[in-house]
């Protein structure tokens, strides 16, 4: 078990921030002697999991990853579902469109239509964001329990800009209007200079699926037009889950033919 925990463990070292480091790093990070780290490194190379830089000699995730994270995003039936209407959300509005899902503090990029701008918002597959700080988060972070948001807040919330909510009794009236409104928007709370408009998605049960993020750069997107991407971030969702309702009404009449 302690093997399996850290083999994890070093799967999670490496980051966009972060994506090479070397022995004794990983060795400092794991708690580990440098001998024990570079047996485990050896180890998840020579299943593809971890691969070495021949030049600088760095470590850095191998393409094994890959292969395990693909069985899983298509499992997801939200994502296969919300790519074409992710691409005709894109367009709409020109900006970068993503699909986010929770995770723990965080929301987590599960796939996204770039804006066409020269200028624009990028984000990456598996890239973290804090819950608090963007529309995207904001969207998700609504709809944890209570519990799970007390929890949240008694870690304490990181402030990201000037204009980052942290506060319980700023978020939670922020929260519930998600809830009754079913759409967001934030100012620069993430990234200084970035904009962003979100709206939740429930599944066919009518739990939280995920949520549809539209980023843009403030320079471009005034406050003014906010209202009017959360509005078309909601639109994309009332359809993603009207269409996944559809297929499982048809899916369960199926099984019971």
């Amino acid at each position: 078990m302690k093997t399996a925990r850290k083999t994890l463990q070093l799967l999670r070292l490496f980051s966009a921030r972060e994506p090479e480091l070397g022995v004794s790093e990983v060795a400092r990070r794991l708690e580990m002697d440098r001998a024990g780290a570079h047996r485990l490194l050896r180890a998840m190379a020579e299943e593809r999991f971890i691969e070495q830089d021949p030049q600088s000699r760095l470590y850095r995730l191998g393409l094994g990853v890959l292969d395990v994270a693909s069985v899983r995003i298509s499992q997801h039936g939200l994502l296969c579902i919300a790519m074409p209407h992710l691409d005709r959300l894109r367009d709409e509005v020109g900006e970068t469109v993503a699909l986010l899902v929770a995770d723990g503090r965080d929301a987590v990029c599960l796939a996204v239509v770039e804006s066409r701008h020269p200028m624009r918002v990028g984000y990456d597959i598996g890239e973290r964001i804090p819950l608090h700080g963007s529309a995207g988060g904001q969207a998700l972070f609504a709809y944890l329990a209570q519990s799970e948001r007390d929890a949240l807040y008694a870690g304490g919330l990181k402030r990201f800009t000037p204009r980052t909510p942290v506060e319980p009794e700023t978020l939670e009236p922020m929260l519930a209007r998600i809830r009754d409104e079913r759409a967001c928007w934030s100012q620069e709370g993430y990234i200084e200079g970035v904009v962003s408009a979100a709206a939740p998605v429930m599944d066919p049960k009518r739990s939280l699926a995920g949520a549809i993020a539209i980023a843009a750069p403030s320079s471009r997107i005034g406050t003014a037009a906010l209202p009017g991407l959360a509005r078309a971030a909601r639109g994309v969702a009332d359809a993603i889950e009207a269409e996944w309702a559809g297929f499982a009404a048809r899916s369960t009449s199926t099984r019971i033919v």
